[in-house]
C-alpha cells in the first residue's frame, strides 16, 4: 500500500461527500464572504468547478481537523458546565447553521455565545494560518498590515447578520481565533463591529447582480471592468473557475522591482 496514495484518495472521497452536502443549501455561502462576484455566481448557478490540488486538500483537512477540535472542545465544556450555564441564562451555539433569506445566504457559524441577561453576543470563527499570514496579524509592527484578510472580518459580519435576527441582542462582538500552524501558538483577534454593515452592503451588491442578470452573469460581469469582478488580483491565482473565466490576470508577469 502506498500511505500517500491512500491519504490523497480519502481526502478526494471527502472533498465530494463535502461538495454534496454544500449543494443541498441553495444560496450563497457565508464561507465565500468578500469573493469576487462572478466567481460567487458561478458557484450559485453550480457551474463545475476546476479540482483541487494534493497539497491544497491537505491544507483543508488540517483546517478542518482543527475546527472540529474546537467543536468538540465546545460541546465538552456545555456538558461538563450545564449548571452554570443554565444560571447564568447563557445559550451556547456551536457549528450553527445560519441563513439570511433576504439575501440568500446559508452558513455555519463555528462558535456564538449570547448573555440572555446582558444580552451580548459574541460570535468566534476559527482560523488556521501558516507563518506568513501569522506575521500579517501578530507579527513584528513594520510586518502588520491592517488590511489583511478582510474577507475573514467579512465573514465574521455575516455570521452576525443572520444570529441578530435569531437572539436580537443589544451589542455583537467579532472574535477571530487564530491557530498558528507552524506552532501551535493561539491569539484571539477582536474585529470592529462595523464589519457587520460592510458585510450586509457586500451581499446587497451581489444579490443585486444577481435580480439585475441572472444566469446570463457571463455575458455582463466583466473582469476588471465591473465593480467586484475581482476585488483582489490575488483571487484568480486561487479561483477554481479560472479554467472558464475569461480574465487574463492570472497571466500577467510580476512586476519587477526597481533596486
Amino acid at each position: 500500500m502506498n500511505i500517500l496514495i491512500a491519504y490523497q484518495n480519502y481526502l478526494r472521497h471527502l472533498q465530494d461527500e463535502s461538495s454534496i452536502e454544500r449543494k443541498k443549501d441553495k444560496g450563497f455561502h457565508a464561507s465565500s464572504s468578500g469573493s469576487c462576484y462572478r466567481k460567487q455566481l458561478y458557484a450559485y448557478f453550480e457551474y463545475e468547478s476546476g479540482p483541487i490540488d494534493d497539497k491544497g486538500l491537505r491544507v483543508l483537512r488540517l483546517g478542518t481537523i482543527v475546527h472540529k477540535d474546537v467543536e468538540d472542545a465546545v460541546h465538552h465544556y456545555i456538558k461538563t458546565n450545564k449548571k452554570e450555564i443554565t444560571d447564568n441564562n447563557i445559550s451556547i451555539f456551536s457549528e450553527h447553521k445560519v441563513k439570511i433569506p433576504e439575501l440568500n445566504i446559508v452558513g455555519t457559524l463555528d462558535v456564538a455565545v449570547y448573555d440572555g441577561n446582558s444580552e451580548i453576543l459574541d460570535i468566534y470563527d476559527v482560523k488556521t494560518a501558516a507563518a506568513y499570514t501569522w506575521t500579517k496579524h501578530f507579527g513584528r509592527k513594520d510586518n502588520r498590515q491592517q488590511n489583511a484578510n478582510e474577507n475573514y472580518k467579512l465573514q465574521l459580519g455575516t455570521y452576525a447578520l443572520g444570529m441578530q435576527f435569531q437572539v436580537e441582542p443589544k451589542k455583537t462582538n467579532l472574535h477571530l481565533f487564530w491557530y498558528n500552524k507552524n506552532t501551535s501558538m493561539v491569539r484571539e483577534q477582536l474585529v470592529i463591529s462595523d464589519w457587520i454593515d460592510k458585510a450586509f452592503d457586500y451581499w446587497t451588491g451581489l444579490n443585486e447582480y444577481l435580480i439585475e442578470y441572472g444566469e446570463k452573469f457571463e455575458k455582463y460581469l466583466e473582469p476588471e471592468i465591473e465593480y467586484g469582478v475581482p476585488f483582489e488580483d490575488w483571487e484568480c491565482k486561487y479561483c477554481q473557475y479560472e479554467n472558464i473565466c475569461p480574465s487574463k490576470i492570472k497571466q500577467r508577469k510580476p512586476r519587477r522591482r526597481s533596486k
